[in-house]
């Protein structure tokens, strides 16, 4: 478990990447909350772009649940979409690969399902020393209560519960610069 120094300090810019796991299509009609999450993470992969924070994705059997979901694509130009069928991302061999090329010691995670796939990556990143945020308001699973769930478990194993907006403030670190200008933007919309 990461101490508490670790697990206190706030995001950096330089030293973070954005993972948003397995939003797909075939999840849309079964995740509770889906729109209010799909806003977050549009939030957070647009901000990620104007910050210039990596952003990873993956996607679940995708042949079966299907593609990352048609809104958030405008904001994954170049980003590989990274096919899995482990529940952890840390089990595919092409997802560690894109990991080691950003070469970042925290991840933000965002996605569903939150008591799945989001926990088992989380719970795989804290293991290899890695500082983890989850999205709070962007992370979801069919049942809320399973929702509840995990991120008390997340919560005990040292992984940072937060939100979206808190997120993008962190990387932003202060006001008066342009990038702050063009969030501020997106946040008040």
């Amino acid at each position: 478990m990461p101490d508490q120094k670790t697990r206190c300090s706030l995001a950096q810019r330089s030293q973070t990447a954005l993972l948003v796991v397995d939003f797909q299509e075939k999840f849309r009609p079964v995740i509770a909350n889906f729109e209010g999450i799909l806003e977050k993470l549009i939030l957070a992969t647009r901000s990620a772009g104007i910050l210039k924070v990596p952003i990873m994705v993956t996607e679940q059997y995708p042949k079966g649940l299907g593609t990352t979901v048609e809104e958030l694509q405008p904001f994954l130009a170049g980003v590989e979409r990274i096919a899995k069928t482990d529940f952890s991302c840390f089990k595919e061999g092409r997802f560690l690969e894109e990991l080691r090329k950003v070469q970042v010691n925290t991840l933000i995670l965002g996605g569903v399902e939150a008591h799945v796939c989001v926990a088992q990556t989380a719970l795989h990143a804290v293991s290899e020393g890695y500082q983890v945020h989850v999205l709070e308001d962007a992370v979801g699973s069919r049942n809320p209560e399973h929702l509840g769930i995990a991120l008390k478990r997340l919560r005990e194993a040292g992984v940072v519960i937060s939100c979206t907006e808190m997120a993008v403030f962190e990387l932003l670190g202060c006001a008066g610069t342009l990038e702050f200008k063009e969030v501020q933007k997106l946040i008040k919309t």
